[in-house]
């Protein structure tokens, strides 16, 4: 085994169940672009179309297509720009796509539609603030009423994104909002609108609209520590549903002051156990963990040590006295009653736990055990 991920769905419904009591009446949107957050889009989509959610969210297309060739029916919006030349994909597919202004993207949408005979369904992005995507607020009106006026296009919602959610004194979040209000006033009540995230699902309820798009929440993650400190307090909980582990490789017996790895950048300070992982920095061990991130070994916290190699890691196992070849490695996950989460890792290194997990590689086996509801 070079590593492998264990992904419990179980908990990704549960952590969707406990955001839909929350954010009730809105709907939840589970978000499963990036791979499903790195926990696998079409297992996860599977789960979850069995839990009845009511549309998935992607980035791209080809994550929209993914889930259509798996059999997944469920409404997709792609939430990200669909090139002008895989329009018509995207139509055949019968997928949302984002549209944010009238100008000559829209007219090719128009006309995919007008060639197919039937619409093409669209979610209209307005930029309130966080200067992505979107039409400027202040014509968003005006086009809106063009395109629910266009029989090529089915309006199926209008959203925006907030930049300043996970703050607890935001008013850059109610400024946004209010700007939303003003854009979307005419919008007749049969379109959705949407600008809510995980983070504003939480401590914003003004801003849950019709529905959320809920990403890093349903996967066990907080959208920061703050939100966590914040909703913990109020008895909410979430279950993080991935597991990440490997197994030492060999371990190595060495002296007091023994350079380690590339650049002899670390020296043991002791006698020491130094084991070796197979896996780096390709397999999603930030390269800068070495120093700053931790392992379990036999439940006991073991420091990565010396620089992360492309494939491969140290860790200093001399404190688990029975760790030798094929003992197991937790990166993420449970060993006896340690724990380490992906939050520990992105804290050591510097990161959010967002990018630990979503750039977690495709090619690293995942099993999901059958999961309990």
């Amino acid at each position: 085994m070079i590593a492998e991920l264990e992904v419990d769905l179980g908990a990704i419904v549960r952590n969707v169940r406990a955001l839909e009591a929350l954010a009730a009446p809105a709907r939840v949107v589970p978000v499963v672009k990036a791979n499903a957050y790195g926990h696998g889009l079409v297992d996860v989509a599977r789960a979850l179309e069995a839990a009845a959610v009511p549309r998935f969210a992607v980035y791209e297309l080809d994550e929209a297509r993914a889930l259509r060739a798996a059999g997944i029916g469920t409404p997709i919006h792609v939430l990200g720009p669909v090139p002008a030349a895989a329009l018509a994909d995207a139509h055949a597919a019968g997928v949302a796509i984002t549209l944010w202004d009238d100008g000559a993207y829209a007219r090719d949408a128009i006309a995919v539609a007008e060639r197919a005979g039937t619409p093409l369904h669209v979610h209209a992005k307005i930029d309130t603030g966080a200067l992505r995507l979107g039409m400027p607020a202040g014509d968003a009106p005006a086009i809106l009423a063009r395109y629910a006026a266009t029989p090529g296009l089915e309006l199926d919602g209008v959203f925006s994104h907030l930049a300043a959610a996970e703050e607890l004194d935001s008013t850059y979040t109610q400024e946004q909002l209010a700007r939303f209000a003003g854009a979307t006033r005419g919008v007749g009540r049969a379109v959705e609108r949407h600008i809510a995230a995980t983070a504003a699902a939480m401590l914003w309820p003004e801003t849950r609209l019709d529905s959320v798009r809920a990403g890093v929440g349903i996967y066990g993650l907080w959208p920061s520590p703050e939100t966590a400190a914040v909703m913990r307090e109020r008895g909410f909980a979430l279950e993080p549903a991935l597991a990440w582990r490997t197994q030492l490789v060999i371990v190595h017996d060495v002296p007091a002051h023994a350079p380690v790895g590339y650049g002899c950048a670390y020296h043991t300070k002791r006698p020491s156990r130094i084991g070796v992982i197979p896996i780096g920095y390709a397999e999603g061990l930030p390269r800068n963990a070495g120093e700053r991130g931790s392992v379990l070994v036999d439940g006991v916290r073991c420091r990565i040590v010396g620089r992360v190699c492309m494939d491969m890691a140290f860790v200093d196992c001399t404190d688990a006295p029975r760790a030798h070849a094929g003992s197991t490695v937790t990166l993420i996950g449970t060993d006896g009653a340690a724990s380490l989460g992906a939050d520990d890792l992105a804290s050591a290194c510097g990161t959010i736990a967002y990018e630990i997990v979503a750039r977690l590689p495709a090619s690293i086996p995942r099993s999901f055990p059958v999961p309990s509801v």
